[in-house]
């Protein structure tokens, strides 16, 4: 009896000792494969060396090292020489090195060229400017030149008229005449017309309308009672000023300097891209798009999402039956204006074309 009992304990500590071996084997798998996902994965084709030429930018570069371009910063992490990491002029070289099992940019700065010294005691100032992180071509005209409210009642902002002597269309260097109640002590304004009004494709709840920068006018008299029209002079004029075209205080807004891209911190679901800036049906890398993620959403400027393109329908040319395609992974996009209920993105890169309607992902 009593050797039964001790082969019995005997084959339970084996089992308690297989399963903590099993369980340590886990666990030390688990934390092996989270050390390796937390590496950057290397591009393919990574070069050991790159010379920064003028026209590159930081996400162009880390596209050419990382196969996530945005965790290009976890690059520069092993390189405590480097203390701007945004500051990279042309002419400067790149060195890809690997240190404690990680790999890394070293940096050698090439002279800069064009310094000029301000005055004694003073630090020189390279003309050459650094390379931008992301085609600042694109986005800055965009940003100037368009204008987004969450509600627009036109009933409440002053609007065109018509121009001098009757004529319906106006340029610069002409007079206008507008209608409404003018802001106290503002003598310049920016001449809008609505251009798009964003609805969510699930809901139809409205999202906000987008409006398009046609002039800036400034005040030559205003009226002096409800009946009259104040008078406006044209200073310019990206299009001809309409009646119905409406009237914004000229107000200096935050300009982003320089762009983090970077993952979202919380699980992105059900975006889409709503619109095109340029109208296209097939939208390619640089295109502009607007989205149906907001501040709400938990998004923020900078942050980078992934596009697919939709489950899509093929037929199996054997049965005849209806088979649905997995959504594929088919661009890149980051954010650089976000409002309350839409926000707006640059299309990074797309290895097909993309359309309105395409989702978006946690890159």
């Amino acid at each position: 009896m009593n050797d039964r009992l001790i082969i019995q304990r005997d084959k339970r500590r084996r089992s308690i000792s297989a399963q903590l071996l099993l369980l340590f084997v886990s666990l030390v798998s688990v934390a092996l494969t989270h050390a390796q996902t937390a590496i950057p994965r290397l591009a393919d084709n990574a070069p050991d060396t790159f010379t920064v030429e003028r026209g590159d930018t930081l996400w162009d570069i880390s596209a050419l090292f990382l196969n996530e371009p945005w965790r290009w910063p976890e690059l520069w992490s092993v390189n405590p020489v480097v203390r701007d990491l945004n500051l990279i002029y042309p002419g400067d070289v790149l060195y890809l090195r690997w240190s404690n099992g990680k790999p890394g940019l070293y940096l050698t700065s090439a002279p800069r060229a064009g310094v000029t010294k301000l005055s004694p005691k003073m630090r020189s100032e390279p003309l050459t400017s650094a390379i931008p992180e992301i085609p600042r071509d694109v986005i800055d005209p965009f940003i100037a030149n368009h204008r987004f409210e969450t509600t627009v009642d036109r009933s409440m902002y002053p609007h065109v008229l018509g121009g001098a002597g009757g004529r319906l269309i106006s340029g610069m260097g002409d007079s206008i005449y507008v209608t409404g109640s003018l802001s106290s002590g503002v003598e310049t304004y920016d001449v809008v017309r609505p251009s798009q009004e964003l609805n969510d494709p699930k809901t139809g709840e409205p999202l906000g309308q987008l409006m398009i920068s046609v002039g800036r006018v400034a005040l030559a008299r205003e009226r002096a009672n409800a009946d009259e029209a104040s008078r406006f002079d044209v200073l310019a004029a990206r299009e001809e000023l309409r009646a119905g075209d409406i009237l914004f205080p000229v107000i200096d807004g935050e300009v982003v300097s320089m762009f983090k891209p970077r993952a979202p911190d919380t699980q992105v679901s059900s975006g889409v891209i709503l619109s095109v800036d340029s109208g296209v049906s097939q939208i390619g890398a640089l295109d502009v798009v607007a989205t149906n993620l907001g501040q709400g959403d938990g998004v923020e400027v900078g942050h980078i999402l992934g596009v697919t393109k939709g489950a899509e329908r093929i037929r199996d040319p054997e049965t005849r039956d209806w088979l649905s395609k997995p959504a594929e992974r088919a661009g890149t996009m980051m954010l650089f204006a976000v409002h309350e209920k839409a926000s707006f993105g640059l299309i990074l890169d797309a290895n097909q074309p993309l359309a309105v309607g395409d989702e978006l992902i946690n890159p």
